[in-house]
């Protein structure tokens, strides 16, 4: 105690390290016990696994919120170690969500069964925001299930929703062995921006989606609400040159790229209208390949360049 009293700035020290390297014990006891206890239930032919979902819980930042609309996870679920070794018997599993006050959650459904002869099965969280999100604003989510027959066992994942855009986001809709993947693209601004000045309108004036109908084509191309620039490899993906997109491209930022003696596009611009949604078709050279973003990858294959107006 004496040796306390004299040195308490390094009995403090020595305390909260103590704390520290207790707090890391108990964090990789915890994910050494799971591991453990999901080997064990798979010796007992137990199988009940998820792309999205771990047992020591999965942490997934997505940056593609437009911060307006809702924003839908989907969860897929499995009975399967490999195609050979699968759970003989039927999972019952209930299904939760944890959400903080800015947001409001909604569940597909609360409770599942992965049937033992169809081998997955899924469900959505829609997280939709109370007030709209600004850019670098972001929401923490944490969706879990727990089987409760035959055996229990339980799957988590926790995401960071966060807007870099606002009001304007971007997906990758892909799966192993479809031959294109869709970039569905989604603007939620309700307004247009003058570019170019014409009749009474200057540059930067805002005009009204209902005033922006009633426009010419010729004065509806000196406008814009967002523009969108794709940037991509086309020796790993390939543009579907009838995109209407592609087709109505603006003449900037255009390039090519030579592969095997042909051209391909390798990046283009657009306008995507207000409170619009745009998808953009592109096929894969490898089809066995899963481009899906976010969740899958942590990047998307398909660089997205976006200007909307201020």
């Amino acid at each position: 105690m004496n040796f306390v009293r004299k040195h308490k700035k390094i009995s403090i020290i020595v305390l909260l390290v103590l704390v520290v390297l207790l707090s890391i014990s108990l964090v990789f006891s915890r994910y050494i016990l799971n591991l453990v206890n999901n080997y064990i239930l798979e010796t007992k032919g137990f199988y009940f696994n998820s792309t999205v979902l771990n047992v020591n819980d999965k942490g997934y930042s997505i940056s593609n919120w437009n911060g307006v609309d809702s924003y839908t996870l989907t969860i897929d679920l499995n009975n399967r170690k490999s195609d050979a070794r699968y759970t003989k018997a039927d999972i019952n599993y209930n299904i939760y969500a944890d959400c903080p006050s800015t947001v409001t959650c909604v569940l597909s459904k609360n409770e599942g069964i992965i049937y033992e002869n169809t081998h997955t099965d899924s469900y959505q969280l829609i997280v939709t925001p109370v007030s709209s999100f600004g850019s670098g604003e972001e929401v923490t989510i944490k969706t879990y299930v727990e089987s409760t027959a035959p055996y229990k066992k339980k799957l988590s994942a926790t995401y960071n929703i966060g807007v870099e855009k606002s009001k304007f986001s971007y997906e990758i809709v892909d799966a192993p062995y479809d031959k294109y993947l869709k970039l569905n693209l989604t603007n939620a601004i309700t307004y247009y921006e003058v570019e170019t000045a014409f009749g009474s309108y200057n540059v930067g004036d805002v005009i009204k989606i209902e005033d922006y109908a009633n426009l010419s084509d010729t004065d509806k191309a000196k406008c814009y609400s967002a523009i969108v620039t794709l940037t991509f490899d086309p020796s790993v993906v390939f543009l579907d040159m009838t995109d209407d997109d592609y087709l109505n491209r603006l003449s900037t930022n255009y390039q090519e790229q030579t592969i095997n003696g042909h051209n391909y596009v390798k990046k283009f611009s657009f306008k995507v209208n207000a409170t619009s949604t745009s998808t953009v078709l592109f096929y894969k050279d490898d089809i066995t390949a899963n481009y899906t973003y976010p969740v899958v990858n942590d990047n998307s294959i398909i660089q997205v360049d976006v200007n909307t107006v201020s």
